[in-house]
């Protein structure tokens, strides 16, 4: 006798959304999110005949990765971009605009480190879980590919990765 899951509904590549408090344009025009994958490390223990595979203690976890439109104005593009300068190595000292109190205190736009939401949604669009990405940071901002040879209009995607403390959190919503 086969069991058969309780629940048969796939989960669709488009049924989500995103809450980047600190990025409200990319927020809007955010096309993908690439939730990060984790692996375990592994020990060998030797043996006298092959050696055996241990579980190891650490777990690490790739980046957030996003791709989104940049729309005409480049604002969303700029949002990123001027978040990595600051944290960075401005040139002026308008470029670093972040309060030094404030860096790390919550999901502020005046901090280094904001939380990020990715919300699953079920095939009749209702919420269904939230992954919170806590203290995240950009770390990469992809290039804007421009091509006046380009035969069609495709919309230009530039991609941004972020690293955050810790391992995410997966919650059901109710």
């Amino acid at each position: 006798m086969a069991l058969e899951p309780k629940q048969i509904n796939q989960l669709n590549v488009i049924s989500f959304q995103t809450n980047f408090l600190r990025l409200p344009n990319v927020n809007f025009f955010c096309q993908k999110v690439t939730i990060p994958s984790l692996a375990i490390g592994t020990a060998l223990q030797p043996t006298l005949f092959s050696d055996i595979p241990v579980e190891g203690d650490k777990i690490v976890f790739e980046q957030l990765s996003i791709s989104f439109i940049v729309d005409e104005y480049i604002t969303n593009y700029l949002e990123i971009y001027r978040w990595l300068i600051a944290m960075g190595f401005p040139d002026q000292a308008d470029q670093f605009n972040l309060s030094e109190g404030m860096i790390g205190a919550g999901n502020s736009t005046d901090t280094l480190k904001t939380d990020m939401n990715v919300i699953l949604q079920t095939n009749k669009s209702n919420p269904n879980f939230n992954f919170t990405f806590k203290d995240a940071f950009p770390v990469t901002l992809s290039s804007l590919d421009l091509d006046a040879s380009a035969t069609s209009l495709e919309p230009i995607l530039a991609t941004a990765s972020f690293a955050y403390t810790g391992s995410f959190s997966i919650d059901k919503i109710n």
